[in-house]
């Protein structure tokens, strides 16, 4: 077993892949800029590597020694103003996979996102296009996980911390002010206003997966499982309505659905753009996400032998961890 770069570390799903690999006894380099923010890790006896996506030098060093590099990182919910999608998510990405080549790296892992027919409309969704057709053209062996919705940030969405209680690194709490405040306006309509938030009219399915299980392909794939591209969606396809009977169900009251027509973030994206373009893809994916399905599990649980939580059981399982808090 090789050590494994984890790139993207302080993010919730970067910090559950690390946990994943400590399980295992995997040997890890986790690629950080901030010392501080990584510190825990290093009281775990993980290897610290200062470093940046967007400095090329860093990256040689980071990948030298290394068999497999698992990479989460994105500008989605940005920390500070340089890190916009040009030069994370588009340049920075080259700079990786370049790194990748020059340290003969085995395997490269890459978290990337479904296809969409409104992916037009997310600077993101672009960027991991083209971050695919690098690795396809790169020689190196990989895997590319086309994640779907996470339950971990659309069920919190909803309006309720409950799906973030224990979480490490939580999205939904990052410093990014513009998510940050929305949030918080939010974050308790269940339990005090007995009101969910719905993003469009609440009737479109999708294959919910929670960080947990992205971060157990992750970590198995870095080993061991197909390459090429999978898509990563949970146990059967659900809707936002179903999401809210299953809190109603845990909290015993009932709700009142609070719908935000969908062409409302589709207008606020393109307001956003000029001003804000992490918040503008922010609403561009909740647009996208309003007016389109997504799939469930086609087989990639079973390819990577890894058993999914439903949707139910997630809920159930953070309720559970409220309750003791």
């Amino acid at each position: 077993m090789g050590r494994v770069l984890v790139v993207g570390t302080t993010g919730q799903l970067g910090t559950a892949t690390i946990r994943k690999l400590q399980a295992r006894g995997a040997s890890i380099r986790a690629l950080t800029r901030s010392p501080e923010r990584s510190a825990h890790f290093a009281q775990a006896g993980i290897e610290l590597a200062l470093g940046d996506l967007t400095d090329r030098e860093s990256l040689i060093r980071a990948c030298a020694g290394i068999s497999a590099v698992l990479a989460t990182a994105n500008a989605a919910v940005p920390s500070r103003p340089s890190d916009t999608f040009e030069a994370v998510d588009r340049q920075g990405y080259r700079n990786l996979i370049e790194a990748a080549q020059r340290g003969r790296v085995k395997r490269f892992i890459y978290t990337s996102a479904l296809i969409s027919k409104y992916q037009h409309l997310s600077p993101l969704l672009q960027s991991k296009r083209d971050t695919e057709e690098l690795l396809a053209a790169s020689g190196l062996d990989h895997a590319i996980f086309r994640a779907g919705v996470f339950m971990d940030v659309a069920f919190a969405m909803v309006g309720s911390t409950i799906p973030i209680r224990n979480s490490e690194a939580a999205t939904v709490l990052r410093p990014f002010a513009f998510g940050n405040r929305h949030f918080e306006r939010i974050k308790d309509s269940i339990p005090e206003k007995h009101t969910a938030m719905i993003p469009g009219d609440g009737t479109i399915r999708h294959g919910f997966i929670c960080i947990e299980d992205v971060a157990e392909f992750l970590a198995t794939a870095a080993f061991s499982g197909p390459s090429g591209i999978l898509t990563l969606g949970g146990l059967g396809a659900l809707t936002l309505e179903d999401i809210v009977r299953l809190f109603e169900r845990l909290l015993g009251i009932s709700l009142r659905i609070k719908r935000t027509p969908a062409i409302v973030f589709r207008l606020a994206a393109a307001i956003m753009q000029p001003f804000s373009p992490a918040g503008a893809n922010l609403m561009a994916l909740n647009y996208i996400a309003a007016v389109e399905d997504s799939p469930a599990d086609d087989g990639a649980a079973a390819a990577f032998g890894i058993r999914l939580t439903s949707a139910e059981a997630f809920l159930r399982a953070k309720y559970a961890m409220a309750e003791c808090l």
